[in-house]
């Protein structure tokens, strides 16, 4: 099968820096064309008022010359202004039609400049010379484009030069403005990887210069919060369902999990003894205490034994309550048969006090108790037994 190649993905700062200069190159390009064109309509308006102003000195130099057909003084005064490449030809023709004096300069040049040559001078100039009102004769006069050729080629390579700068300095500019774009967008987007990736919500990201990003952190920061609060709710709500899943509503003790799970970690290699004592305890006449004054009785009860259990113990032993009126204990602190049972007696001592429930009654429980040693070596099911099986016995001794 083929796997169609993903397209890879232009950066933001790509495209930016694209836009600005393909933005710099047209608008500069459209400056070049405009100023190149008025500078030339310039030059060719200057052109023909300079051979105008040309053709009427070089036509009044010449009106004595054309009378008298002086062809000498003629060829003379138009030869020293073609030398000085006043004019690229000039002929001066006797209103009889012949040639009195003539001046041509040819030069071999390109395509491009017999164009521009053709667009600056588009016909001779032809002027017409007057004694006593009445023409003698005429003047045909080409204008000598080769200074305006120089000109041009400086005007264009200074042109091009001048937006060549411009456009460097405007690309610096342009650099310097996303550049700064770029960096307000890279604290966001670091600051919500960061909040991704390390789930802390304590940072905010910074106030900022632009008004639009100023605003884009503002309501990033507002999300933060938000994600903040609902993570602290979260957590909080976490926390509640595993100790509700560890611990019993009622009596707030361990429960059975969390009993089971305290005794697989005593037998573990991490728990810190070999060996210790389970107790399995079992109430006594329970059922006749919510027959006759009803659940809540009981639930006191319930709850007067679980505190009774839990001022016998030390902080590291385990107090659950396995369901119903049953209990069980972890002691690791027993190193003897004999401590158990001197802990048991102290333990039916404490349950002599009648417990107290509704309207000022009190009531009597009692505890029967089974008890056995557990070695790491044992498994969880097998003391449970044991000493389930010891707590039974003693129950039906009790009978």
């Amino acid at each position: 099968m083929l796997r169609l190649k993903k397209k890879k993905k232009n950066s933001i700062r790509k495209k930016i820096r694209k836009v600005s200069l393909l933005n710099s190159l047209l608008n500069l390009f459209a400056c070049w064309v405009l100023l190149f064109s008025t500078a030339i309509y310039f030059i060719k308006d200057y052109e023909q008022r300079n051979m105008d102003l040309l053709s009427t000195s070089l036509s009044s130099s010449l009106t004595a010359a054309t009378v008298f057909d002086d062809s000498y003084n003629a060829n003379r005064k138009i030869n020293a202004l073609g030398q000085q490449k006043m004019f690229e030809s000039a002929v001066l023709y006797a209103k009889d039609g012949h040639v009195i004096a003539r001046w041509e300069h040819r030069q071999q040049t390109s395509y491009i400049w017999c164009y521009l040559h053709s667009w600056l001078y588009p016909n001779k100039k032809k002027i017409g010379i007057f004694h006593d009102k009445q023409v003698v004769g005429w003047l045909f006069i080409v204008g000598n484009d080769s200074y305006l050729f120089d000109f041009i080629l400086y005007s264009v390579l200074i042109l091009t030069i001048g937006m060549i700068l411009i456009f460097i300095f405007s690309f610096i500019l342009s650099s310097i403005m996303y550049r700064k774009i770029l960096v307000a967008m890279n604290q966001i987007t670091t600051k919500i990887n960061h909040v991704i990736h390390t789930k802390d919500f304590t940072k905010r990201l910074p106030d900022n210069s632009l008004k639009e990003f100023q605003h884009f952190s503002d309501n990033v920061n507002s999300l933060i919060n938000e994600i903040e609060r609902l993570n602290g709710d979260l957590v909080y709500e976490n926390k509640t369902l595993a100790i509700k899943a560890y611990q019993d509503s009622l009596t707030g003790l361990d429960n059975r999990a969390a009993f089971i799970n305290q005794l697989q970690f005593m037998l573990s290699d991490n728990g810190p003894c070999s060996s210790f004592y389970i107790l399995f305890m079992d109430g006594n006449k329970f059922k006749k205490i919510n027959d006759t004054w009803g659940h809540a009785a009981g639930d006191r009860v319930l709850q007067e034994v679980s505190n009774r259990l839990k001022s016998l113990v030390k902080e590291e032993d385990c107090v659950a309550r396995l369901g119903g009126d049953e209990f069980a204990m972890i002691l690791s602190n027993m190193e003897s048969d004999h401590q158990v049972r001197t802990f048991i007696s102290v333990l039916h001592e404490r349950f002599r006090t009648p417990i107290e429930i509704v309207d000022g009654h009190s009531v009597s429980f009692s505890l029967t108790i089974g008890f056995t040693m557990a070695n790491k070596d044992e498994e969880v099911s097998d003391i449970l037994l044991r000493a389930d099986s010891h707590m039974y016995l003693n129950k039906k001794t009790e009978r």
